[in-house]
């Protein structure tokens, strides 16, 4: 997008904040640094009560009653605010994916489908933090595609029940969660949600030894004979799949913000180990070759701030148009969502990559703050949606025309969609916040990142851009992330 135009559009970013948002951001960092870190250890060794218990103290923070209205014992606030108090909770992954599951695919099915006696009986008790929620839709045989589940609903001779049968995998919370969103075919053909309380016979698996996020619950569920009153169908039978994609939506609208703010908490980490570091006689800070890692590490956390703030303010806006029609309007953002989705994960990874390689060695070591955060993100490119999966989902989009059987186009299409909104995003903030060389630096790389993939689909497509010394300008951005000390802007 022209500088000219990028300056008449109004977005919202993260320095429009609001007091209101900032004290609820500051409240769950806070709650993260008092409450949660001093217990990490007991986190990692799969201390569940504790978990059980953090989560209830949160709750009394109100940090679990954002997205739930008011008249269920909840906020009823903004996206910007419930993704804000994401990102301060992610300081902490294993934690944050906990809460993270309770509070957006754990509870935002009921928020959403549920009815008036559904949301009185559960909304409460999930906004204290009384009750965890946890979301079961994979399957063994089943997990990008999810309309192909096996596990079946049958109704009881007394049409009281229906009985649910089947196995479930990679459910977070699986291992203590009270309440479950459970997708199952109706007599093996109707796509169906159900609102499944642990004590209607859900049985937990093992829990899976995982790369990452290993202070958080992850099981499979075994369902023999399950039996769950008729009126805990959630939704209509056969629409299981309103249900399950548009909460998925959601969740990527909100991911972003906690992708990026674990990036800048790992560049932070390798900035003051650059600065303590000494190698042939001074600071490892002072090589370009670091600086140029953590010039293009603060770049990409500048530009992911400025693309997924941008999509929740314009989400916000347009929810506050049409409030009846919520899931209509997020429905809408879906390939903003989707775009977010991919690039903070792939950005993440690039980071949390690049902290390891500052540490050298001992980034390879549990003893330091690197290799954590790089197996912690690694789960980020697969949930809510594998990226593969996201990138169809913007190429089919964008352009319709295109053959879904053609992903390796639709895959290029969706990488110009993603570079093209994340440049446009970053002038967009920078028009109104001026930052100095990081839009240029990005909007350059981009635009041969974006003629490289309009060449593999056949187009000829020629980026205009300003000549600009990248490598001058990088120096002049890694040195005012090593002045700071951390991620400044």
């Amino acid at each position: 997008m022209e500088g000219s135009i990028a300056e008449s559009i109004d977005v919202f970013t993260r320095e429009d904040l609001s007091s209101a948002q900032k004290m609820f951001g500051q409240i769950a960092e806070e709650f993260m640094r008092t409450e949660v870190l001093p217990r990490a250890d007991r986190i990692y060794a799969k201390d569940w009560a504790l978990t059980r218990e953090l989560l209830l103290k949160a709750g009394e923070l109100d940090l679990l009653r954002i997205d739930i209205p008011e008249e269920y014992g909840g906020l009823g606030l903004d996206k910007v605010s419930s993704a804000y108090v994401g990102e301060k909770i992610g300081i902490m992954p294993s934690f944050a994916g906990s809460l993270g599951a309770h509070t957006t695919i754990g509870t935002l099915p009921l928020v959403y489908f549920g009815t008036a006696d559904q949301k009185e009986r559960y909304l409460p008790r999930l906004a204290a933090g009384e009750w965890v929620a946890a979301f079961a839709l994979t399957e063994p045989g089943s997990g990008s595609d999810a309309l192909a589940a096996r596990a079946r609903a049958v109704l009881s001779d007394d049409g009281r029940h229906y009985i649910l049968n089947g196995t479930k995998m990679w459910i977070t919370n699986g291992g203590f969660a009270d309440l479950f969103t459970i997708f199952a075919k109706v007599d093996g053909e109707k796509f169906t949600a159900f609102l499944v309380e642990r004590g209607m016979g859900v049985v937990s698996g093992r829990e899976e030894p995982k790369l990452g996020l290993d202070g958080s619950s992850t099981t499979a569920l075994i369902l023999e004979d399950v039996r769950v009153p008729v009126e805990n169908v959630l939704g209509k039978i056969g629409e299981g799949h309103k249900v399950a994609f548009n909460v998925l939506n959601i969740g990527r609208l909100k991911l972003g913000t906690r992708n990026i703010g674990s990036a800048k908490q790992a560049l932070n980490h390798a900035v003051r180990y650059a600065r303590e570091r000494r190698q042939f006689g001074r600071a490892i800070a002072e090589f370009g070759l670091i600086r140029q890692k953590i010039a293009e590490m603060a770049i990409r956390c500048y530009v992911g701030d400025a693309m997924v703030y941008r999509t929740l303010g314009d989400a916000d806006r347009a929810l506050a148009k049409e409030p009846a029609n919520e899931l209509e309007t997020i429905a809408s953002f879906a390939v903003e969502c989707s775009i977010n989705k991919v690039w903070t994960s792939e950005t993440l990874a690039y980071v949390v990559d690049e902290a390891v390689q500052i540490y050298g060695g001992y980034g390879y070591s549990k003893e330091y703050p690197a290799e954590r955060p790089f197996r912690d993100a690694r789960i980020t490119r697969l949930y809510e949606g594998t990226n593969e999966i996201n990138r169809l989902i913007i190429g089919t989009r964008r352009h319709p025309s295109v053959p879904r059987d053609d992903q390796e186009v639709l895959g290029y299409l969706a990488d110009i969609e993603i570079e093209q909104y994340a440049v446009e995003s970053a002038r967009l903030r920078a028009a109104r916040h001026p930052v100095g060389d990081i839009v240029e630096v990005y909007s350059a790389d981009a635009a041969d990142r974006i003629e490289h993939a309009a060449r593999q689909v056949g187009q000829v497509r020629s980026v205009e851009r300003a000549p600009i010394d990248t490598i001058a300008a990088r120096r002049r951005i890694a040195a005012a992330v090593i002045e700071a000390g951390r991620y400044p802007w």
